[in-house]
């Protein structure tokens, strides 16, 4: 029971760093194309921590299952400067698109130093056989 408890607590971190790094990707991009970023959260539900910054609220909350980025003038048309509903169709395109493309390029860099690490190595080798199968018999017959 305990392992499967440190399991379930060590997915569920490994799910909220994978949705920072997607909700991350939608916060850069807005920042970039100068669309008001009115609040970052990462999971659902009551807030643990939260701190102002300059225009952005960040928070944590509690059911780190998902998060958001919330923009000016994403839920309602807004006339105020840096709003998402007056940015230009490529960027309100960017800014939805960040997400995905964050999480892929993301998987691809992790691969690529867990090859680089580990490497992909197949051999024909037979390191190790399970006792009494068939494949022990074989083994033991082919060394005569």
């Amino acid at each position: 029971m305990f392992s499967f408890l440190i399991a379930f607590i060590k997915i569920i971190f490994i799910l909220g760093f994978l949705v920072l790094i997607h909700e991350g990707g939608h916060f850069l991009v807005a920042k970039l194309c100068k669309i008001k970023v009115n609040e970052f959260a990462i999971g659902f539900g009551p807030t643990i921590w939260k701190k102002q910054g300059k225009e952005t609220k960040y928070a944590l909350r509690l059911i780190p299952v998902g998060g958001f980025v919330n923009m000016e003038g994403e839920e309602q048309h807004s006339e105020e400067k840096g709003s998402f509903s007056k940015a230009s169709i490529p960027k309100r395109i960017a800014v939805v698109i960040a997400g995905g493309l964050v999480n892929i390029i993301f998987a691809l860099i992790v691969y690529f130093i867990l090859m680089t690490c580990i490497g992909n190595n197949p051999s024909n080798i037979v390191d190790y056989v399970i006792p009494n199968t068939n494949a022990q018999t074989v083994r033991n017959t082919s060394r005569r």
